[in-house]
């Protein structure tokens, strides 16, 4: 990966991707978490938006040296995006406790808005940080997957399934696994490629089980608070 402009999908190029979308959908889940006033959401505690602005230097940092980041850098870059999945993990069971108590602790009883406000953003960056993490895994990662002789991946995507579909060389890119982590967000379940690995299945596995767990208590909360 190069601290230049991102490249197009297609046939794989001689260096890895650019970190570019990566860090720009990051800050754009971070943000609302800063910029929201707190009096129309739910959180999450400011330990969470600072964790993930932590995350998100440290990548630029990266990204900005010249070159390619090394490879030796990945098991690095995967702890973060490790470390983002566990705080969006702890938020999820933070505001489904909230929702089930009925009312912050030492606080009134969320609003509608609040609830709404609260699980998108949480979902937003659901979406975000596993797709971050598919793209980092899969296949070794955006350098891993330049490779030759190239590693088994970690998900089955259609157009390396079947020739006609892409380009010789095809490889997916963060916008394939950003896509992959929003379809299984929605639908629960693989819906554009599907896992190889046990890691890969596990990952999904936690995100369908946040998701649900999100969608289910706020919005039944939501369709409580309603007037008939």
């Amino acid at each position: 990966m190069t601290s230049g402009a991102p490249r197009a999908a297609g046939p794989s190029a001689a260096t890895p991707e650019s970190y570019f979308w990566p860090l720009v959908c990051l800050a754009a889940v971070i943000l609302p978490q800063v910029l929201v006033p707190s009096r129309l959401r739910l959180g999450p505690p400011s330990a969470v938006p600072i964790i993930e602005g932590t995350v998100l230097l440290v990548l630029l940092a990266l990204a900005a040296r010249r070159g390619p980041v090394p490879r030796g850098a990945r098991p690095l870059v995967l702890s973060l995006f490790g470390l983002l999945i566990l705080a969006n993990t702890a938020e999820a069971a933070r505001l489904v406790v909230v929702v089930l108590r009925g009312h912050p602790e030492g606080g009134s009883a969320p609003t509608v808005t609040q609830l709404l406000v609260a699980a998108t953003i949480l979902l937003s960056t659901n979406v975000v940080t596993f797709g971050l993490m598919y793209w980092q895994l899969d296949g070794g990662g955006p350098a891993g997957r330049l490779a030759r002789p190239e590693p088994y991946p970690d998900f089955q995507f259609p157009q390396t399934g079947s020739e006609g579909l892409s380009p010789p060389g095809w490889q997916p890119v963060f916008a394939d696994h950003l896509y992959v982590s929003y379809t299984n967000l929605v639908a629960f379940s693989p819906a554009d490629a599907q896992p190889l690995t046990v890691r890969a299945k596990g990952l999904m596995t936690v995100q369908s089980l946040i998701s649900v767990g999100v969608l289910v208590v706020v919005l039944a909360r939501v369709i409580n608070v309603l007037p008939s």
